[in-house]
Parts: structure tokens; C-alpha cells; sequence
């Protein structure tokens, strides 16, 4: 089972006067913006509490064997028994294709943080590396605000694209969430769990099937291809290899005939209330810090230095396997 793990977002109010009015001694010094903040700490030594109630270590303080292994278990524990020990990658570069991205209202009306793109092949995207763990993808003066109560932000998803060691070579992987073979799309082909291999130039190299070897990829999308997602019943697409019947069959993604975006929603713990935009004076910026620490999980079956062996080692064909793409660690703050 290729299990799809995202993370919620944790909310943090920093100020009085961006969440309400200040009350107290008036020399109290206070701190003023809106904070946000994605937690995930797979370093082994703790997990935000934000993720689960069960710290990372010694598969959650569990005998083995646990019903899964887990990305926030600690590295080299097999949780489940089943021989893969958990095991958790840092991409060199990693990337989002993101076609939306909104702040929901407690009205379900949006407010964009991402304007929507029109077509999935103009979706913003996002890459990060591990030289360059930041990038300001968002500026709001306090007149780009909208007041309101917030619920959470929802995400319209294209892909993730990562570049780590898959056998033994440095690979550029790309896994399609979205699926862009409608015409309205280009009828480019990808179907929802695709996973490709792409060039350094941006060239997409071919369609992976069950070896992931690069030498035996293909151009064209094929039976090969097609995963444990099953056939989606309303556009007859064969899924590929990421992710399984219960991800993709979600009522969210049941768009009917001639659509098929992964659209994901972060819920904030508390619902977050934005005041008269006007009655904000000190707003400059919004600074999102990104983080690509240990963004890809999956379980070792034989360990053999760094990297991901799904060719040999089973990573991606044992029964019981488990890999994904992990959201990337990210705290997004207005000062």
C-alpha cells in the first residue's frame, strides 16, 4: 500500500491587533502579525504534536508489531514486522505544482493566496533545495487582506516533483495528483498516480512502471504503468502507481467526466479572524519558509547505503510496502 500523507497546518495567533484587541498593561510589549505553521519533524528525535499523539521514537512507545510503519516512527525501526525498516530521504530539490491555493472561510467562500491558474500547466511552481530552504512566494500589504473567519486553506495540487537516488542514480521523480488528460488540459496523458522520470531540462523522460529502472521507462503511457489505484469509473483512466482506491476515490475528487484535481484541505485548530483590514497599521510582509527535510518516506528492505532500491531492494514491490511524498516542513508568517 502506497499510503498519502499530509500533514495539517498548526495556527498560532501572535498578536492582538492582527486576531483583536489588545487588553492590559499598556507597556506590555507585544510581538504583532498572523503566524501559521506546517510542523513535522522527522529528524528521529520528536514529532510535532500536530501530527499524531504518538512521539517518534521506538514505534510510538508500541511493541512490534504496529499495524503500519510509519514516517513519524523513528528511522531504522520495523514497526510492522514486515522487514522494511522505516526510512525517510531529503531530496536535493523539490518542487509543487500548484494550480490554487486559498484561504477557506467559515462560509466556504475562498480567499486566494494563489490565484487559481486556469489550466494545470500554468500552476505555480514552488522548488526548493537544500541550499536554498526558503523562498517568499507571498506578499500582502494589509489592504490584500479580507476580513473574515478562516477555517483553513485548500490547496489545488498538479504534482510533486523530487530529485533523489532512486536505484543507485540520481533521478528527477515526478508523481501526478492531478490528472491532465482532458482536452480542456492539452490531453497530455498524466492520469492521477502517475510517476515519470524528467530530465534535468524539463524533459519528461517516460512513464515508470513497477521496476522504476530508468534504462526501462516508457514514452508512452501504457498497461505498465497502471497501479494499485484501480480504473477511475467516471473517466474510465487507468491510475498509476501512487497511491491506492481509498485516496482516490475520496468525494472530493469525483469531479465527474472531464476533471480529475487533487484538491487538499488543511483545517487550522481554531478558526482564525481577520478584523477590518483598515484597522491593521503595521503589516509589511508575508514570509513563507520552507523546509525539504526528510520529504520522501519509505521502507528499507535492504539496506544498502543511501537511496532509494525499488528495482531490487522491494522498496515499491514488496506486498506490504510503504512510500510517499511528504508535505515539506513549512512556516508561513505575516509581520
Amino acid at each position: 500500500m502506497k499510503k498519502f500523507y499530509f500533514f495539517g497546518l498548526l495556527f498560532v495567533c501572535m498578536t492582538s491587533i492582527s486576531c483583536g484587541d489588545s487588553t492590559g498593561d499598556s507597556t506590555t510589549e507585544s510581538s504583532t502579525g498572523l503566524k501559521y505553521v506546517i510542523e513535522a519533524d522527522f529528524s528521529g528525535s520528536a514529532a510535532s504534536t500536530s501530527l499524531s499523539a504518538i512521539s517518534a521514537a521506538d514505534c510510538g512507545g508500541q511493541e512490534p508489531p504496529t499495524a503500519m510503519d510509519d514516517p513519524a516512527y523513528t528511522p531504522g525501526e520495523d514497526c510492522d514486522n514486515d522487514g522494511g525498516v522505516v526510512s525517510l530521504l531529503t531530496p536535493s530539490q523539490y518542487a509543487l505544482g500548484i494550480k490554487r491555493a486559498s484561504m477557506v472561510k467559515d462560509d466556504g467562500t475562498l480567499f486566494d493566496l494563489i490565484a487559481d491558474q486556469g489550466a494545470l500547466t500554468n500552476a505555480e511552481v514552488i522548488t526548493l533545495s537544500t541550499t536554498d530552504a526558503s523562498e517568499n512566494i507571498v506578499t500582502l500589504a494589509p489592504g490584500d487582506l479580507e476580513a473574515g473567519t478562516y477555517t483553513g486553506i485548500r490547496v489545488e495540487l498538479y504534482y510533486y516533483q523530487m530529485t533523489f537516488p532512486v536505484a543507485g542514480e540520481t533521478s528527477n521523480v515526478r508523481i501526478y495528483m492531478s490528472d491532465d488528460d482532458f482536452e480542456a488540459e492539452g490531453s497530455l496523458g498524466h492520469h492521477q498516480g502517475d510517476i515519470t522520470f524528467m530530465g534535468d531540462d524539463g524533459t519528461e523522460l517516460g512513464w515508470v512502471d513497477s521496476t522504476w529502472l530508468v534504462a526501462g521507462i516508457s514514452t508512452t503511457r501504457g498497461e505498465a504503468q497502471n497501479g494499485a489505484g484501480g480504473t477511475d469509473a467516471e473517466t474510465g483512466h487507468d491510475r498509476g502507481f501512487f497511491g491506492d482506491a481509498s485516496l482516490w476515490n475520496q468525494t472530493d475528487l469525483n469531479q465527474g467526466a472531464g476533471q480529475d484535481i487533487y484538491f487538499a484541505t488543511f483545517d487550522f485548530p481554531e478558526a482564525l479572524v481577520v478584523p477590518d483590514p483598515s484597522t491593521i497599521t503595521d503589516l509589511t510582509t508575508l514570509t513563507m519558509t520552507f523546509s525539504a527535510a526528510d520529504t520522501f518516506y519509505y521502507e528499507d528492505f535492504v539496506p544498502r547505503g543511501t537511496g532509494f532500491f525499488p528495482d531490487t531492494g522491494g522498496e515499491a514491490k514488496s506486498e506490504n510496502d510503504e512510500w510517499a511524498p511528504l508535505t515539506p516542513t513549512a512556516e508561513i508568517e505575516v509581520q
